[in-house]
């Protein structure tokens, strides 16, 4: 069953453009690079200095929240932003 992860920054208070993700590994992983990259570490460094840090301790760092849907959640939401906003499918019909 397919994923999606939501990520929210609580600072600004909105969800940024590059909030989606395709599971928690990936947004730990994004993450990471993020905190490895400003912390003027070698990568290897990094990685060998913090590879017990969580997905929660990361987000905590960078005050993010997220949210995971499953694929039933995603097909409900975007059904339902579907018929709100009147979209059309590719034959031009209303849902």
């Amino acid at each position: 069953m397919s994923k999606l992860v939501l990520r929210i920054d609580k600072e600004c208070g909105s969800m940024c453009p590059w909030g989606l993700f395709k599971s928690k590994e990936q947004l730990k992983k994004c993450l990471q690079e993020q905190d490895a990259y400003s912390s003027g570490w070698t990568e290897e460094e990094y990685y060998k200095q913090n590879a017990h840090v969580d997905l929660d301790e990361y987000c905590e760092i960078y005050q993010y929240g997220y949210i995971e849907f499953t694929e039933e959640q995603i097909e409900e939401a975007l059904g339902d932003y579907a018929e709100k906003h009147k979209l059309k499918d590719n034959w031009g019909d209303e849902l």
